[in-house]
């Protein structure tokens, strides 16, 4: 442990609580480093193991240390203790070793995770849901671009960052409020507020619609757990609409989505592109809660018009992907240019898949004869079916 900057690893456990009735419903491990006797700092640790491409093996010597601490205080309840995981253990939608086989937990995801790989955290969720844990996103709304993930991710727990709790409200603060509002609505997902330290903390964390919450108004972490948690408090409700977290099947296209759900239109060209406009303009109006997913058939088809617009939405805080053949279409980072095969169903469609944290809607469409390509003859569908968005999201996502 030399090599990640600490000799000593201690775990302790800090109550979330249910606000209405003051009850302990699960613990969350917190690990701190210590070298020579003094502690690291978390931030300076961390940054450091990023540095170094040590992140993954950092996370595996947290969770070992919780892990054992969890054992030691026979926290067995399922979902009774949330731990929490790095981006870097999730990368390529792998899953960190140490959780597979582990008693059921609530595994907390930074909200960064949200916007570095989408499609790798999607992979990877499903196996931590697989292995019987819950998924919590931890820190949100410290990035509005992650509000309109949240549907893709479906989180059984959403924790608000503190910020919101404490700062003067703004417009951000309205943008988060209301997308989590509705989310939890149409997911049933349980809203926990952190970092409480007054009553008034408490007042703001039930106006974002929190039931459950910690700080040091309920009290630090410590070493042991003296109170045994009153988990069946924790499971999450059944919203109205509940969200479907499985991945499509292999190979399954946006078109393929729709079109089993939505009427199949003829279009011309000249249509589509001004409906592909709309929803481009929409994703501007979006600001930084919007994710933008578009394919392209031939790479030849991202004119210097389409990176201009695509650079000045990246500007803005969009998520965007473009999917194309042939060469990547070399998008300003943070967007990422997927190169799609030849012979991969997706070359053949023309797609615009949209998602803000209040609007959805999904552009769909197959050349009706490529021979033909200057007449320009579609068939297509457009959604604004959140419910069909998502999964043309994630259709695409997953690969």
């Amino acid at each position: 442990m030399q090599t990640l900057g600490f000799d000593r690893l201690v775990t302790n456990f800090q109550p979330v609580i249910d606000i209405d009735s003051g009850m302990v419903v699960a613990y969350e491990a917190l690990s701190r480093a210590f070298s020579d006797g003094s502690p690291v700092p978390p931030d300076r640790l961390l940054r450091d193991a990023y540095r170094d491409d040590l992140a993954a093996q950092l996370d595996s010597a947290f969770l070992d240390s919780a892990l054992r601490a969890i054992d030691t205080q026979s926290l067995d309840t399922p979902h009774s203790v949330f731990v929490n995981v790095e981006p870097a253990s999730l990368a390529h939608g792998r899953v960190p070793p140490e959780l597979i086989g582990a008693p059921p937990l609530v595994v907390e995801i930074t909200e960064r995770a949200l916007t570095h790989d989408p499609g790798s955290l999607l992979t990877a969720a499903a196996a931590l849901r697989a292995a019987g844990h819950l998924i919590a996103i931890d820190d949100l709304g410290a990035e509005p671009a992650s509000l309109a993930l949240l549907p893709l991710l479906a989180p059984e727990i959403v924790k608000l960052d503190m910020n919101l709790i404490r700062r003067q409200p703004d417009r951000t603060a309205a943008m988060t409020m209301t997308a989590i509002a509705g989310y939890a609505e149409r997911s049933g997902a349980i809203i926990l507020a952190e970092g409480i330290e007054t009553p008034a903390h408490i007042t703001r964390a039930r106006a974002f619609g929190a039931s459950l919450a910690q700080g040091w108004h309920y009290g630090k972490a410590t070493a042991t757990t003296d109170e045994t948690p009153g988990i069946a408090r924790l499971r999450p409700k059944r919203g109205r609409h509940a969200l479907d977290v499985s991945d499509e099947p292999r190979g399954t296209t946006p078109f393929d989505v729709v079109s089993r759900a939505a009427p199949v239109k003829l279009g011309d060209r000249a249509l589509l592109l001004q409906v592909s406009a709309f929803l481009e303009e929409r994703a501007g109006a979006g600001g930084d809660s919007a994710v933008l997913l578009a394919t392209f058939q031939a790479e030849d088809n991202i004119t210097p018009a389409t990176r201009t617009r695509y650079e000045a939405l990246v500007g803005s805080g969009c998520l965007l992907t473009a999917y194309s053949t042939g060469a990547s279409a070399g998008l300003p980072h943070p967007a990422r240019s997927v190169v799609v095969a030849d012979d991969d169903p997706l070359a053949a469609e023309w797609d615009v898949v949209l998602l803000t944290a209040d609007y959805a809607a999904a552009l769909t469409a197959r050349e009706i004869d490529r021979t033909r390509h200057r007449e320009g003859f579609y068939e297509f569908s457009l959604t604004t079916d959140r419910a069909l968005v998502r999964r043309c999201a994630r259709a695409l996502l997953s690969r």
